[in-house]
């Protein structure tokens, strides 16, 4: 899933209406809402859920997402929400009251290539380039984790230089083949985006900043910014 259905968007809004100023949370459960009690000591800026609410919510069925609301503050997932959803390793959405905006996440790895939303530490550039090789390849890349967004804007930031190499890739002249890894710099101190090639001619699969997953074609602008062409050492 990259969008959110209609009827549970219209549900998570009035329960978060309901429960204003207060957190709400639940899950969606065989396409429906499963309202809980935010059990946490301090519910205008947090959530939990407790042990019971999420044992009666799997009788039900599947647990499809988690969901909760942001009364007002950052809008979008936290660094907190982040790290949370991975851990628990399921869909997470989220709704801001103030700005009425949705947000969608999936850490297990599972999302199509093209259409996912930002969501920075899950759904980004190196995010697909992970998935991508755990899903054609049977290579597990090691996740690393993220701070605040901006953060590649630093001199500091250094992921993917520092991490390339222990992960398996090699450096080489020019992309010819499916999974070659394109490494970018785009307006910041140090290489800060990655693509990865489809095997379908020249595109290649990449996330940036704000916008929507695509399909894009390698060339010109792409060529111009791109520091390094690397390689798993296992395809080569």
């Amino acid at each position: 899933m990259t969008d959110i259905p209609l009827n549970i968007k219209q549900a998570i809004v009035n329960h978060a209406k309901e429960v204003w100023p207060e957190e709400a949370c639940g899950f969606v459960v065989n396409g429906n809402i499963i309202k809980c009690h935010n059990s946490h000591p301090l519910p205008l800026s947090n959530f939990a859920i407790s042990a019971n609410d999420y044992a009666n919510a799997e009788t039900t069925g599947k647990i499809e997402a988690v969901y909760h609301s942001h009364p007002d503050g950052l809008d979008g997932f936290s660094v907190c929400d982040v790290e949370a959803c991975k851990q628990i390793n399921i869909p997470w959405i989220l709704f801001h009251n103030k700005t009425n905006n949705f947000f969608y996440a999936n850490p297990c790895g599972d999302a199509p290539y093209e259409g996912r939303q930002w969501v920075y530490g899950i759904h980004d550039c190196y995010a697909i380039l992970r998935d991508f090789y755990i899903r054609e390849f049977n290579i597990k890349l090691d996740d690393f984790t993220r701070g605040e967004e901006l953060e590649w804007e630093s001199d500091e930031w250094r992921m993917f230089e520092r991490n390339y190499a222990k992960q398996g890739f090699i450096e080489i002249d020019k992309p010819s083949q499916k999974g070659d890894f394109l490494l970018m710099q785009l307006g910041a101190p140090s290489p800060n985006h990655v693509g990865v090639l489809t095997g379908d001619g020249w595109s290649f699969y990449h996330h940036l900043s704000g916008r929507r997953s695509e399909r894009s074609v390698y060339g010109g602008y792409w060529a111009k910014i791109t520091t390094k062409i690397l390689r798993h050492k296992d395809l080569l």
